[in-house]
Parts: structure tokens; C-alpha cells; sequence
């Protein structure tokens, strides 16, 4: 248990200075849905090895007070950080996106009270990456929602964009 427990912390730090690195940058707002299922699917593996590997043992209730308590953290803090942006148009009609310094706070408490919160309940860190990429999906749907709510035409071009992005990987990989 220990040894995933420390896989989680350290591949969770890794993830989050990325992440946040990213997020305090200014960016075009993106929707990536196949890296949040990716880090979703590692995250709901990494809790699946702990159950059936690791032999960890909760009871149901736990199961229920704990994991939603999770749940719910992690989607009130995405919806709070996608507030937090910064959202504006660039000189090439593409809507960008940037965190702040409240972005930052809002990321240390949550993590925070989610170590917290995976401690009382496993006594470990194997729901971090999970949570990572619940509240990030969250997150990311916020901003784009916002910025669809402001920026109608706009993101019409942010879409466009992804798209064209899309395709350029699918033709590299089939050259690959």
C-alpha cells in the first residue's frame, strides 16, 4: 500500500505543477476530453489496484460519506477555479484563457483537503489522481461553458481550431 500510496503522491505533484504551470499561463481555451479520461481511467485504476492488490478495506458507508465528500470537492473546486479566469479575446479572434493567483489558492486547498480527506479514508493518497482529473474536467468545462456564454462567435474559432488539431494528429499517427 505504501509503495502506491508514494507512486500517487509523487505521479500527483507531477501532474500538478503542469498543471498549474499551465493554468497561470495565458492559453487558448481547449477541451481535451481524451487527457482527463486518460487521467480519470489511471485514477480509477490506481483505486481499483488498491482494492484488489493492495487489500484495502473500507466499509460502505465510508465508501459513501468519503467518496462523496471527494465528489463533491471536487466539482465545487473546478467550478470555483473555472471562475477564477481570466477570459478575453486575442488578436486572432481566439478566446484565451488564464489563471490567477486565486486559481493557485484554490488548488492548494482543494488538494489539501483531499489528502486530507483520503487519509481519513484509506489512509493513503490512491484517490488523488482520480480526483485530479474529476475536478479538472470539471474545471476545463467551466471555463469553456464561460467562455461559450461570452464569447459565442468567438469560440465558433476555438472549436474550429481544435478540430483542425485533432485531425493533424489523427493523419501523424496514421503515418506512424
Amino acid at each position: 500500500m505504501q509503495t502506491l500510496s508514494l507512486t500517487n503522491l509523487v505521479l500527483g505533484a507531477w501532474l500538478l505543477i503542469v498543471i498549474i504551470r499551465r493554468q497561470l499561463a495565458a492559453k487558448v481555451i481547449r477541451f481535451k476530453a481524451m487527457f482527463f479520461g486518460l487521467v480519470i481511467l489511471f485514477g480509477l485504476t490506481s483505486l481499483y489496484d488498491a482494492f484488489s492488490q493492495q487489500h484495502l478495506t473500507i466499509t460502505w458507508s465510508q465508501a459513501l460519506l468519503f467518496g462523496g465528500l471527494s465528489g463533491v470537492s471536487a466539482i465545487g473546486f473546478g467550478l470555483l477555479r473555472a471562475l477564477t479566469y481570466h477570459l478575453w479575446v486575442n488578436d486572432d479572434g481566439l478566446v484565451m484563457r488564464q489563471g490567477n493567483w486565486l486559481t493557485l489558492v484554490l488548488w492548494v486547498i482543494s488538494i489539501g483537503g483531499h489528502l486530507a480527506i483520503d487519509q481519513l479514508w484509506t489512509g493513503s493518497s490512491t484517490t488523488l489522481i482520480l480526483y485530479i482529473g474529476v475536478t479538472l474536467l470539471v474545471q476545463r468545462g467551466g471555463v469553456w461553458w464561460r467562455a461559450q456564454a461570452a464569447f459565442p462567435t468567438e469560440m465558433q474559432a476555438n472549436a474550429h481550431l481544435q478540430a483542425q488539431h485533432h485531425e493533424r494528429r489523427q493523419r501523424q499517427r496514421e503515418r506512424d
